[in-house]
């Protein structure tokens, strides 16, 4: 019964921490590490022929995706970093609910009984604004323009990045394809035998390295050997 009735408490008071459902710190670092986890795929083409290849043969949209690639990552790892700065760590969930930003997908609360967000009722917007507009005003004017800036720089980088990334994602697509599949499984195999040899003195022993090598070289599709 204590329980059920911490529970319910719980749920009553889930707007006091809101945060907009699709204009969040969760959100926007989940999409980050999507876009970094994406760029860790194309890292595997350090090898420009097969970025041509890949790219249908042409040399020039091989050269022009590297190059924006190139500045994607360098943005997303600057992006990184602000995103951990002490203002929009503390603020940036409270300000758009503050300003009364509905228009972001609704809000969500923080339910501390079960340790996670879900969608308040429209009915409850205004006491989640209520909330998020005292925690804000607390601040001092000088902390509030502070915080209001480093929070909407962020929003400003992640449009920006994500309207550039957009731009990529077709291209990011195909490297991901079988291509991409071909390439790590060949580049693991380099590897591999790069440990053998060295390990098992020019292949004169049978050792760990030899059978993983065997066992990698066994799991090629037949299909690969023949292309």
């Amino acid at each position: 019964m204590k329980d059920e009735t911490r529970a319910f408490k719980a749920k009553q008071l889930r707007y006091k921490r809101p945060i907009s459902r699709d204009l969040n710190l969760e959100r926007i670092r989940s999409d980050l590490w999507e876009m970094l986890e994406a760029c860790g795929d194309v890292h595997w083409y350090d090898d420009d022929d097969s970025l041509v290849a890949a790219l249908n043969g042409d040399e020039d949209d091989a050269y022009e995706f590297k190059m924006s690639f190139c500045d994607l990552e360098a943005e997303l790892e600057r992006f990184r970093y602000d995103l951990e700065q002490e203002y929009v760590t503390a603020y940036f969930d409270l300000l758009f609910p503050a300003v009364g930003a509905d228009y972001a997908g609704g809000y969500l609360g923080y339910d501390a009984s079960e340790e996670d967000y879900f969608g308040l009722e429209p009915y409850e917007y205004a006491f989640a604004e209520s909330e998020a507009s005292k925690k804000m005003m607390s601040l001092t004017k000088k902390e509030l323009l502070e915080a209001v800036g480093s929070c909407l720089k962020v929003v400003h980088q992640y449009i920006a990045i994500k309207y550039r990334y957009d731009c990529l994602d077709a291209a990011i697509e195909t490297l991901r394809a079988e291509n991409l599949s071909k390439i790590k499984l060949v580049k693991g195999i380099e590897e591999a035998y790069a440990r053998a040899q060295e390990s098992s003195y020019q292949f004169q022993v049978s050792n760990k390295d030899v059978a993983d090598l065997d066992r990698m070289l066994s799991n090629v599709p037949q299909v690969y050997w023949v292309q």
